[in-house]
Formats: C-alpha cells, structure tokens, sequence
C-alpha cells in the first residue's frame, strides 16, 4: 500500500536569489554528462578543459569518487559573483531543479526545516504535486559521473 507524499496538494517556492544554497556552506553539485557538456559549451572549453579548470573529485561512502563543481575558499560555487551565478543559463540539474530533491521531500519535517536556511520554501509560486515529481525526477535521472576509487 503505498501512502500520498506529504505534498500531494502542492507546495509553495520562488527562489529569492538570496544564494544561500550557492554560498557560505561547503557543498557538491555532481555533474552528469549533460551538465558538464552544457557547462563546457557555455565557457567555450572542451568537457576536458572544463573539468581541469573547473571540477574536482569528490568520494563518497560507496566507494565512487564524483565529478562536482569546485567551491572558493569561502565555500561559495565557483560560479557565484556579485550576488549571481555567472553560468546561470547553463546551471546543472542540481541546481535546476532545488529544492525539489530527494532528501528535501524526505518528509513535511525536512522540508519546513530547510525553509529555516532557504526564505523560499514555503513562499511564492505553488507547484503542483506533478510539477514537483516532474523535478524530482529530473533529479533521480541525472546520472552523475563517477569513478571508483576503492575495492570493495
């Protein structure tokens, strides 16, 4: 028997581009394929020179190392400047598709206590539960690139 999400009448969100989720905190954006060609397309590099200029490996529990976006000192993207993101227009699924993302819509717990960082949750434009699945979804699917970095 399977229950209705928490959010099976909508939720509310518009991004406020307060930039919260793009700075201050260390983080990983994973890159799929599509992400680092787009990427690598919008800075006129090849997905190699990208990577090299751009990206670094990231481990993880299950033995994998992953392909993310490099932070500044400070923790912001590497793409974040004067209050915006430079690759906008070419952003990841990642970050196309916050704060619609597994572990957010985990539970209405999670979700309202993520809206204690994110001043976009739970404000602006309602979204659909099909909307949301449609994000999510996106999400699930986005394949990120790895490699495996330890013998099981």
């Amino acid at each position: 028997m399977s229950s209705e999400p928490f959010y099976k009448d909508g939720l509310c969100f518009s991004c406020t581009q307060c930039s919260h989720c793009c700075k201050d905190e260390p983080g990983v954006v994973l890159l799929s394929k599509d992400d680092l060609k787009l990427l690598a397309d919008w800075a006129d590099l090849t997905p190699e020179q990208f990577e090299l200029v751009y990206c670094r490996w990231v481990e993880f529990e299950d033995g994998n190392e992953y392909l993310s976006l490099r932070e500044k000192s400070n923790y912001d993207c590497i793409f974040w400047e004067n209050g915006g993101c430079l690759a906008y227009s070419a952003r990841p699924v990642q970050c196309r598709t916050y704060p619609f993302w597994t572990h957010v819509l985990k539970d209405e717990e999670t979700w309202n206590k993520r809206g204690k960082e994110c001043p976009g949750i739970n404000h602006g434009a309602h979204h659909t539960k099909e909307e949301i699945e449609e994000q999510l979804n996106q999400y699930k699917k986005r394949n990120a690139i790895h490699r495996v970095w330890r013998i099981r």
